[in-house]
């Protein structure tokens, strides 16, 4: 296989997510992947420096929705240069938008070259082995002409995560079989036990092989990455090139379909932080395995275990004979729930009822800041 050196290699974070299951923190309008969970930067920020440790700087790019631009220009100033900031006029789901970045990456380097996309929210630790995993993932992806992800090995029936499905090959990764989305507890504990991954979202493959697919199982997208390239400098026809396109997620217009799907199991510590169960996990308990969100939160427990709390600064929350809730706490929302993984994942479901109405809409789709005035 190459040497990772050999390979020119390309970082795509995706940022256009809105996180609507980490309400009351995350709002429409400041997503989760511009909040400080687990240091003083923000997710997005960690996974920037996370990726520059796998690719040369200027070869991390991010692609997210045109409502966040001016957010990611201001938490990446010293990071990343503006012009490997991809805004795209309309939200298309992940196949679009990695088409998108594919060509303007082409645009600027024609040489063939290899892509790692990353979810701009992941919390990750043992950073030394995810470098060298990611750097494993590219010689494979172009040694063998196959799109890799990084398998996770579950802890735990988690009904928020999809699963992947792998048989064991004589090479250095396992051929993946069947991906199965978010399924019961009930099925994912079977999956568990046939030796099923969870899906982490992070994919790497060659510009070759992506495009080969693309041609193969959805022309049209592949007609519609033509025309990006022949039209990357004029966002006027990259917005009807857009409005053109279908709303599907990588998984779903490559993923599920390609014969070329190849895993290796990770080997860092990996959590998607898209519910507060899995924020809960990832921070330190005291002795009665509570904890909080940050130092501006302040509490106190008689008889209550298992609860994870956060608040405002100069707020005091008291927890008496409760056990297992999330309570966030925010100047106009709160949120109590139990402090489990199907229970937090339902948050969901709360916010599709609250934007469901001209009433409560504003809870999620606008900031805390602008519902205070």
């Amino acid at each position: 296989m190459l040497k990772s050196s050999q390979i020119n290699h390309y970082a795509l974070i995706l940022c256009g997510g809105s996180g609507p299951r980490l309400w009351p923190l995350s709002r429409a309008s400041h997503p989760k992947q511009f909040l400080s969970i687990f240091s003083s930067d923000s997710l997005l920020q960690e996974t920037i420096k996370r990726a520059q440790k796998v690719v040369p700087k200027n070869h991390v790019f991010i692609i997210t929705n045109k409502r966040y631009t001016a957010q990611i220009q201001q938490q990446t100033q010293k990071l990343i240069p503006d012009k490997n900031i991809i805004s795209e006029p309309l939200k298309k789901n992940t196949a679009m938008a990695i088409l998108y970045a594919l060509a303007k990456i082409e645009s600027l380097d024609p040489k063939p070259f290899v892509l790692t996309s990353f979810p701009a929210d992941h919390y990750i630790e043992k950073i030394p082995r995810f470098q060298k995993d990611i750097k494993k993932m590219a010689q494979i992806a172009l040694s063998y002409d196959k799109i890799l992800t990084l398998g996770i090995k579950p802890d735990s029936p988690n009904p928020a995560y999809g699963y992947i499905i792998t048989k064991k090959t004589q090479r250095n990764f396992q051929t993946v079989t069947r991906f199965v989305e978010k399924p019961s507890v009930q099925k994912a504990q079977i999956l568990i036990k046939n030796s099923a991954f969870w899906n982490s979202g992070i994919y790497t493959f060659s510009s070759e092989t992506i495009l080969s697919e693309f041609s193969h199982y959805q022309k049209n997208y592949y007609a519609l990455y033509q025309q990006l390239l022949d039209h990357i400098n004029s966002p006027e026809k990259i917005t009807k090139i857009y409005q053109l396109s279908e709303s599907l997620a990588i998984d779903t217009a490559i993923s599920e379909k390609s014969a070329k799907m190849a895993l290796i199991p990770a080997t860092f510590i990996w959590s998607d932080i898209g519910q507060w169960h899995s924020i809960y996990q990832k921070l330190p308990l005291d002795k009665d395995k509570n904890t909080k969100l940050s130092l501006n939160t302040s509490f106190l427990s008689v008889n209550s275990k298992n609860c994870l709390v956060s608040s405002t600064k100069n707020k005091l929350i008291g927890l008496v004979d409760v056990d297992n809730l999330a309570i966030i706490d925010t100047p106009d929302g709160l949120l109590i729930c139990q402090n489990d993984p199907d229970s937090t994942y339902k948050v969901r479901d709360l916010i599709a009822k609250m934007v469901s109405s001209k009433k409560t809409e504003n809870y999620f789709l606008k900031t805390k800041e602008e519902n205070e005035h």
